[in-house]
């Protein structure tokens, strides 16, 4: 343990020179739209440093603020471990700020605040100006990377600015950190699939720490592992120059590793077997497993959070199917009543007159009539004659 101790010193003492670089946290009162000849500007901005390395900046580099604002009043504040003291208070085109008084442990949170007040200059004709630029530059005078900060806009003499919407200010910012200090095997992350709810199951993955030029994992920080299997159990292992250190297994939801235990000198081979064993839970709302590297803040780094890709396999359920009661059929009543055939009555049309004899008055139709009268006459008596008893 004291070997370690003095490695770690070592490393802060000896690693002078690094790839540091700054990150523009705030900037205030950058002037929108045209600038004009005479007006008075001012700006605030915030730098701060990324603390991947032992450094907050390397103290073999130096800071250059520049401006093209007449009457430029510079006044730079160095804020460190929560006090604030001044940097530079000047009245220069030009400020140099030496690497060595930037240059702290990370873990002292280490930020730079620029405020800049300045007057747009006469200009005979329109014209690009810079209005802040501040650049870092390497032990040969080279810009450090992408490490360069400017603001620049169009000037114009007063009251001869053109009409129309006018352009927004041309910034340069340097490009976001990637802070993540390891960098996950896509081949040891097993498995890869959903899980079931309810399913015994083990996640797997493994780490190497190959990304920072001066040490595999700054001793600042802390490696966090988090998951949401129920009951889950642990087990962590440390691989270092093809040597295994098998950590003490681990129970529950969270599982740290402090920076310190992961940081070594870069050429150094570090690797990080992670394995977490627990029943699949019926539904949760954060990863199965998730690893991050988070500051001396406590927050997660940006960029420096891996989250396993298993999850929960959504269950579907077999619909119940719906009884659709049938309407009740209406009896329909058949009648066995079979109607009487209808009959037609054919009226015979009434006699013409002269139709008794239609052939005409003989002695033989009188005869005819006579007997049929008489028939009839007989057969009406006789029924008489049967009421009466006769």
């Amino acid at each position: 343990m004291f070997m370690r101790g003095v490695v770690c010193l070592s490393l802060l003492l000896l690693l002078v020179s690094s790839a540091g670089g700054f990150t523009v946290e705030g900037a205030e009162g950058i002037p929108q739209g045209y600038l004009w000849s005479g007006e008075e500007h001012t700006l605030d901005i915030t730098l701060s440093f990324s603390g991947l390395d032992p450094l907050s900046f390397p103290s073999g580099d130096i800071l250059i603020l520049q401006t093209e604002l007449e009457d430029p009043e510079w006044t730079v504040l160095l804020r460190r471990g929560g006090g604030e003291n001044t940097l530079r208070k000047s009245s220069k085109y030009r400020e140099t700020i030496s690497g060595w008084e930037l240059s702290y442990p990370a873990s002292e949170e280490v930020s730079l605040r620029i405020r800049l007040t300045g007057v747009i200059p006469e200009t005979p004709d329109s014209r690009t100006m810079s209005i802040i630029s501040v650049r870092q530059l390497d032990g040969a005078y080279e810009l450090r990377g992408d490490n360069e900060y400017l603001v620049s806009q169009l000037a114009y003499p007063l009251g001869s600015a053109p009409s129309g919407t006018p352009p927004e200010p041309v910034i340069i910012t340097p490009s976001p950190p990637d802070l993540s200090a390891f960098t996950i095997s896509s081949r040891s992350t097993t498995p890869t699939c959903d899980l079931a709810p309810g399913e015994d199951a083990t996640l797997r993955t493994y780490l190497s720490f190959d990304r920072l030029s001066s040490t595999t994992f700054p001793d600042t920080d802390t490696l966090r592992l988090r998951t949401s299997l129920l009951n889950p159990e642990w087990a962590v292992s440390i691989f270092m120059n093809g040597g295994e250190n098998v950590r003490t297994p681990g129970k529950g939801y969270y599982y740290s590793l402090p920076g310190f235990e992961l940081a070594y000198p870069a050429r150094d081979s570090l690797g990080l077997s992670v394995s977490v064993t627990g029943t699949v839970p019926a539904a949760s709302s954060a990863p199965l497993l998730e690893i991050s590297q988070c500051g001396p803040d406590g927050y997660a780094r940006e960029g420096a959070i891996f989250v396993h890709p298993a999850g929960i396999a959504l269950i579907e359920e077999t619909p119940v199917p719906t009884q659709v009661e049938m309407p009740i059929p209406t009896p329909v009543v058949t009648s066995t009543f079979t109607p009487a055939p209808t009959v037609t009555v054919t009226a015979l049309p009434m006699p013409s007159k002269g139709e008794i004899f239609p052939e005409g008055i003989t002695i033989e139709a009188l005869l005819d009539l006579s007997n049929e009268l008489i028939g009839h006459g007989t057969l009406f008596l006789k029924r008489i004659l049967s009421v009466f008893g006769m």
